[in-house]
């Protein structure tokens, strides 16, 4: 009974609607109605203990019994089925929940969009298997977050069309002799159409299953993002600090700042696919049409969303309000041989050398750096003749060229490919991912306000209705 707390109100509102489409079919006379739908419009949405109740369905029919007689409320559940109602309310419930979601996904994306503005042109390491690989500008690192989760956005948006079909009127699984136009009384419940077939409206669950499966891809970007938070938060990397809001310190040890709003984050991914895990288990072997496994999926969709738009939130306040430390930044990738890759292109270019032997001999010159300690631009002045020698071409560089060929700048100023890190993308990048954004956003406020004027509807057409009881009264 507890569970169904979250679809109470759109179970009320789905009898309404059936009730309102019984009266202007003829099929339930207005004055009946009007009385059933009266009472509706009163009805609380709270759930509460009723021994003659097995879940809310039944708790408002036996409310409505109590309170009109059963020769009135006996018509609310004439020409449908607890099957395509909880259908209809589960789909009804989602239906907001993943508006939470992709809000949840606009809030981040325009969390990184603000640190681009910010600090886009910082340069900092770009990692491969966590080891510096090559420099890149913060505004590169993180609008590829930007665009993880802008597929999720559309992944959202794709789902949400899938959802937003009516299963009223399948009744049971075979349909209804009641004359009953499914269609409109989908439209007035804010669904875009119905599912066509009966038998399929009232025991599939694959939108809680893709639903999950978007919160799993969800979660599986923030959790990224949030070790990231993890790691550049530590005295070992240094690279921003995260508001106090959104760490705390140890029990016994008053140095430390935890990230443990981060860490949550990344515990909650592996939560949301463990709920993706149990709905599959559940489904995986149901023949049609219903059956009262199908009860067993719902708790762990709305606690996989719930931990999904709250992790979303939190997120986006860590790096809304991250202090990134530039200077630490700049300073990490300081000689450390991450544009070793540009004297490679260099030989390549000026000397026709082929790559996998300039390769060679950079990677000699790096070893010889690392072992040495000097800069590279350096040894490449002093070692280039004798190493690429061995390789057929005796090549020299000035220590000048070499120190300004692996500076960091002119290695990413050189980057020509659309969607490299050369800072003279950023702008154009960064525009772009806002009208993104703001297309993501008139989508879900469209989607809204849809959902807003349905319900206004309904509540006009059935008010309508109740005030003729009373004005016959």
């Amino acid at each position: 009974m507890a569970a169904d707390g979250r679809i109470a109100r759109h179970v009320i509102a789905v009898n309404t609607a059936h009730m309102a489409a019984l009266v202007k079919a003829g099929e339930v006379d207005r004055g009946t109605g009007g009385k059933v739908i009266k009472f509706l419009l009163a009805a609380s949405p709270s759930v509460s203990p009723d021994a003659r109740a097995e879940d809310f369905h039944q708790q408002l029919e036996q409310q409505a019994v109590d309170a009109l007689g059963v020769e009135t409320a006996g018509f609310l559940n004439y020409g449908k089925s607890r099957n395509d109602q909880v259908a209809t309310a589960i789909r009804m419930e989602l239906r907001e929940r993943l508006l939470d979601v992709l809000a949840g996904i606009a809030g981040v994306q325009r969390s990184t969009l603000g640190l681009v503005r910010t600090h886009g042109t910082a340069l900092l390491p770009g990692y491969t298997h966590l080891q510096r690989a090559q420099p890149v500008t913060l505004a590169h690192h993180f609008t590829a977050h930007f665009d993880a989760f802008q597929r999720d956005a559309e992944r959202v948006i794709q789902l949400y069309a899938r959802v937003n079909v009516s299963p009223m009127g399948a009744a049971a699984m075979a349909g209804t002799p009641v004359k009953l136009d499914r269609e409109a009384v989908a439209e007035s419940l804010g669904f875009a159409g119905t599912v066509r077939n009966a038998m399929d409206a009232v025991s599939s669950r694959d939108a809680a299953v893709e639903a999950l499966s978007c919160a799993t891809m969800i979660m599986l970007d923030a959790s990224r993002l949030a070790e990231e938070l993890i790691l550049w938060s530590s005295s070992e990397f240094g690279f921003l600090e995260l508001d106090d809001a959104y760490a705390a310190s140890s029990s016994i040890m008053p140095q430390k700042k935890n990230a443990v709003s981060a860490e949550m984050v990344r515990a909650k991914a592996g939560s949301v696919m463990g709920d993706l895990m149990a709905a599959c288990a559940i489904l995986k072997a149901l023949p049609y049409s219903y059956n009262l496994d199908l009860q067993e999926v719902t708790p762990q969709l709305w606690r996989a969303l719930d931990d999904t738009s709250d992790s979303l939130g939190v997120l986006a306040g860590m790096v809304a309000t991250a202090s990134v430390k530039a200077s630490a930044l700049r300073s990490s990738i300081e000689n450390d041989n991450s544009t070793a890759v540009a004297l490679a292109n260099h030989l390549v270019k000026e000397h026709s050398i082929s790559f996998r032997q300039a390769h060679a001999i950079v990677g000699q010159l790096v070893r010889t750096s690392v072992e040495t300690g000097k800069p590279l631009w350096d040894v490449a002045a002093s070692k280039m003749p004798i190493v690429s020698a061995k390789f057929g071409k005796r090549v020299t560089i000035d220590a000048a060229v070499a120190k300004e060929i692996l500076s960091p700048e002119r290695f990413l100023g050189t980057i020509a490919t659309e969607g490299g890190s050369n800072p003279r993308f950023i702008a154009g990048g960064t525009k772009a991912r806002e009208k993104e954004l703001g297309l993501t956003k008139s989508a879900l406020s469209a989607m809204k306000s849809s959902l807003r004027a349905s319900e206004r509807k309904l509540n006009a057409t059935a008010s309508g209705i109740a005030r003729e009881v009373k004005s016959k009264g």
